[in-house]
C-alpha cells in the first residue's frame, strides 16, 4: 500500500511538470507558416530569378512561405514599395538603398549577387575613356532600375555630361546602327542570358574602364555599396576576346533588405532559409560554388537587421528557444526550481547519483586490473594510474562528476599510485642487492672462477636489459646496473691479465 501510495504522488507531480513544460516547449516550436512578401523584377529577369530561388528556400525548411506577384522595373521601384509597406522584403542594388541605410529606414539581410558595372560601345570608334563620353549619347537603363541609378551617380560623380537615353529597349541594335554611342549594364558578372546574348551578336564590341581616381572617390564615399573590381579577360568572348584585356571597374552588392521594424522571425527565418541553400545561389553569384560555407552572402555588409545577425551569430533560428533559455537567466532559475521540485527533478537527480555510482565501480575495477600489472610491470603500472587520475582531473573542471565522488576516486588512485611507487623502489633495491651479492661471491671465489664469475656478471646485464625492456627497470637504474656490470668486467680483465702474466713468469 505504502509502495502504491508514493508510485502515484510520483506520477502526479510528474503530469503536473509536464503541464508546466510543455506550453513552453510548443509555444516555441510551432509549425504554422509565417507569410513574406518580397518584390523583386520583370518577368524573366535576374531578380526574377533570384525572388523563384528564394521561394524554394523558403520551402525547404517548412515554416515561411513567400509571396511575389510584384512585377518591377528594379531596383528603385522595389526600394519604394518596402519604404511604402507595400512588401516585406525587397532585392536591391546597395548602392540605391545607401541612403535609406544611413538614414536608418532600411535594413540588410544578405548579399544575393555582386552586380558589376559595363559601358559597352563599339570597337571601331575613339571611344577609349569614361571622359571620352561627353557630350555622347547614351543609353543609362529605364527610370526605377538600378542600371539608371548608378549610370547617373558615376557621370555626375565624374563630371561628365551625356545625351541621356532612359530605356534599355533594343539597346544593342541601336548602338550597332549608330543611334547611340554606348549604353550602360549593371548586373552579375557574365549570368544575364539576354545581355551574353546580345554580346554574342555582336561583331566587334569594347568594355570602357573605370579610372582609380574614381573608384577610390566613390569606396570612400559610399563604402556600403561599391568595390573595386576586375572583369577578366575573355569574359563574354573567346574570340575575339571581350574585354580583350582584364578590365577595372566597380560593383555593387545585390542584397536582400528589410525594413527595421519587420518582424524579427521573420527575418530570421527567410536568413537561415537562404545560407541553409547558399550554393542554390551561385548562378546568380558564381563564387559561391567553391566556397566551404556562406560567408560570402554577408561579406561588406554593415547595416545589418537584428534577425539576420543573430542567423550569423547563433545560426538555424527555429531551436532559438534554447538559445534564449540559455541566455535568461531568471528563466533558467524558474526552470531549475521546477525541475528541483517535481518528479522531473527526482529522475534527473537520481539519473546523475547512478552515473557518479557507475563511475565509481568503474574505478574499483580498473585498479585490480592494474595491481595484476604491478608485479610484471611497475613503470607500466605507475604511468596507467597517473594518465587515470588526470582524466579525472579533467572531468571534474569539465563538471561531469561531482567533488564528492572525485574525492573518492582520487583517494582509491592515490594509495595505488604509491604502492606503485614503493614497488619501483623495490624493485631498484633488490637489484641493487643482486649486485652487490655477485660482488661479494666474486671476490671470495677469486681467483678459482673467474670464467663462472664473469659469465654470471654478463648473464645479469642481459638479464636488465630484458627488464628494461618490458619496463620493469626505469632507464636511469638500467644505466646504473650496466655501469656495475662494467666496472666488474674491467676488473675481471685486470685480473685474468695480471694472473696470465705471473704464470708467463713462473
Amino acid at each position: 500500500m505504502i509502495y502504491h501510495w508514493k508510485t502515484n504522488i510520483i506520477k502526479r507531480h510528474f503530469i503536473h511538470s509536464l503541464i508546466l513544460i510543455i506550453p513552453i516547449l510548443l509555444g516555441s516550436c510551432t509549425t504554422q507558416k509565417t507569410e513574406v512578401s518580397i518584390s523583386s523584377g520583370s518577368n524573366g529577369s535576374g531578380y526574377q530569378k533570384i525572388s523563384s530561388q528564394i521561394k524554394l528556400s523558403a520551402n525547404s525548411i517548412g515554416q515561411i512561405e513567400v509571396t511575389d506577384n510584384y512585377d518591377s522595373q528594379g531596383s528603385q521601384q522595389n526600394l519604394e514599395r518596402l519604404l511604402n509597406r507595400e512588401v516585406d522584403f525587397a532585392i536591391v542594388q546597395l548602392d540605391v538603398a545607401s541612403e535609406p541605410m544611413r538614414e536608418g529606414k532600411v535594413k540588410t539581410l544578405l548579399v544575393l549577387t555582386q552586380e558589376y558595372l559595363h559601358i559597352v560601345t563599339k570597337d571601331d570608334n575613339d571611344i577609349k575613356t569614361l571622359a571620352d563620353l561627353q557630350g555622347k549619347r547614351v543609353i543609362i537603363g529605364a527610370e526605377g532600375s538600378g542600371i539608371y541609378f548608378t549610370a547617373k551617380r558615376i557621370f555626375e560623380a565624374s563630371n561628365i555630361n551625356v545625351n541621356e537615353v532612359k530605356s534599355n529597349e533594343k539597346r544593342l541594335e541601336k548602338l550597332i546602327n549608330s543611334e547611340i554611342d554606348a549604353f550602360v549594364y549593371v548586373g552579375p558578372l557574365a549570368t544575364s542570358e539576354k545581355f551574353q546574348k546580345e554580346l554574342h551578336q555582336a561583331p566587334r564590341l569594347r568594355f570602357i574602364p573605370i579610372n582609380p581616381s574614381l573608384i577610390n572617390y566613390l569606396t570612400i564615399q559610399f563604402p556600403e555599396s561599391y568595390q573595386g573590381k576586375i572583369i577578366p579577360q575573355g569574359t563574354y568572348k573567346p574570340l575575339p576576346q571581350l574585354p580583350n584585356q582584364d578590365l577595372l571597374t566597380i560593383s555593387t552588392p545585390g542584397a536582400l533588405i528589410t525594413r527595421p521594424d519587420v518582424n524579427k522571425r521573420k527575418v530570421s527565418l527567410l536568413t537561415w532559409a537562404i545560407i541553409s541553400n547558399f550554393r542554390q545561389y551561385s548562378p546568380f553569384y558564381p563564387e559561391l560554388a567553391s566556397q566551404q560555407n556562406a560567408s560570402l552572402l554577408s561579406e561588406g555588409l554593415i547595416y545589418i537587421h537584428p534577425g539576420a545577425q543573430q542567423v550569423f551569430n547563433d545560426g538555424d533560428p527555429r531551436v532559438a528557444w534554447q538559445r534564449y533559455l540559455q541566455e535568461n537567466k531568471p528563466l533558467q532559475a524558474a526552470f531549475i526550481m521546477l525541475v528541483s521540485t517535481s518528479s522531473l527533478g527526482f529522475l534527473i537527480s537520481w539519473w546523475r547519483k547512478r552515473k557518479q555510482n557507475n563511475l565509481l565501480k568503474a574505478n574499483l575495477q580498473t585498479i585490480p586490473e592494474l595491481r595484476q600489472l604491478l608485479d610484471n610491470n611497475p613503470q607500466k603500472a605507475t604511468e596507467e594510474i597517473e594518465n587515470l587520475r588526470q582524466k579525472y582531473r579533467l572531468m571534474l573542471i569539465d563538471g561531469k562528476v561531482s567533488p564528492e565522488v572525485y574525492e573518492q576516486i582520487e583517494k582509491m588512485t592515490q594509495i595505488f599510485s604509491e604502492q606503485c611507487k614503493r614497488w619501483q623502489e623495490k624493485q631498484k633495491e633488490l637489484s641493487y642487492n643482486q649486485i652487490l651479492q655477485l660482488m661479494d661471491q666474486w671476490e671470495q671465489q677469486m681467483p678459482e672462477h673467474f670464467l663462472s664469475k664473469y659469465e654470471q656478471l654478463e648473464s645479469s646485464h642481459n638479464q636488465y636489459k630484458e627488464m628494461l625492456k618490458s619496463g620493469k627497470l626505469d632507464l636511469q637504474t638500467y644505466l646504473q646496473m650496466i655501469q656495475l656490470t662494467f666496472v666488474f668486467s674491467n676488473s675481471f680483465s685486470l685480473n685474468t691479465a695480471k694472473d696470465n702474466k705471473n704464470n708467463f713468469s713462473n
